[in-house]
């Protein structure tokens, strides 16, 4: 049984994915940072339907620690899926950002998938496999505005590393991305304010969960598809918004 590794799978859209993938076969490594009680939750959901499951702490701002969860992974069951879901998410602007906001970022963002793409494509290529990783990114990245500025830019970065890494990795490793406009409620959004942004669009509907999942699923099942990434917003993008929906649609623009 193959193993497949989502990080920040304890809550929100992670939690949905690593569910999802543990009815497929394959040996879900749920990972988590402080959301213990819930990544157990996860796991127990899994392994009651039938499915193979283990949750694993890890702080992946400390090097230490992301470069060794692929390895903890690998004792258990050979790693042939990534999936960097986790993230630091945290409004500031270019007037507020500060060093310790940017390293933060990126040290969660962007430092810790490449160190962990980097074992799983260790791992793959050194047994002479094939596997996938999935970046999970932000529609935003397709559609720039300053809003949450650190955080963009960290997903900015990681977009390039997502076809960096397919021209890397190949043949062995593909490596995708999967871009969601806003699916959940986050930070202190109103369920008014959610529900008008979620539909603010060309389509009037956002991103889910289970569309996500989707994403995933056509990812993994399609062998040809490398160095791209879905988008999954109802045409969002194409509106090239100047701020982030939340806040225009907040404001009643």
């Amino acid at each position: 049984m193959n193993g497949v590794l989502v990080t920040g799978a304890g809550r929100r859209i992670g939690a949905g994915i690593a569910t999802h993938l543990g009815g497929t076969g394959r040996h879900v490594f749920v990972h988590y940072n402080r959301s213990a009680d819930e990544a157990r939750a996860v796991v127990a959901g899994i392994q009651a339907r039938g499915g193979a499951a283990t949750a694993l702490a890890a702080d992946l701002s400390d090097p230490a620690q992301a470069e060794n969860l692929v390895a903890r992974c690998e004792e258990i069951a050979p790693l042939s899926v990534l999936i960097n879901n986790a993230s630091v998410f945290a409004y500031d602007s270019i007037e507020t950002a500060t060093y310790d906001a940017l390293d933060a970022n990126m040290r969660a963002n962007l430092y810790a998938p490449a160190a962990l793409a980097r074992g799983l494509h260790r791992a793959v290529a050194g047994r002479g496999g094939t596997g996938c990783i999935i970046n999970m990114l932000d529609n935003k990245v397709f559609a720039l505005n300053p809003d949450y500025f650190s955080y963009t830019l960290s997903k900015v970065a990681l977009n390039g590393m997502t076809q960096m890494l397919a021209m890397a990795f190949a043949p062995s490793v593909r490596v995708c991305g999967i871009a969601p406009g806003i699916t959940l409620i986050s930070g202190n959004q109103t369920q008014e304010n959610f529900e008008r942004a979620h539909g603010n669009n060309p389509l009037g509907q956002g991103c889910t969960v289970e569309q996500i999942v989707g994403g995933v699923d056509f990812i993994l099942a399609t062998p040809s598809y490398n160095g791209q990434t879905l988008v999954i917003d109802g045409g969002q993008v194409l509106q090239r918004r100047p701020r982030d929906v939340a806040f225009l649609d907040r404001d009643g623009e």
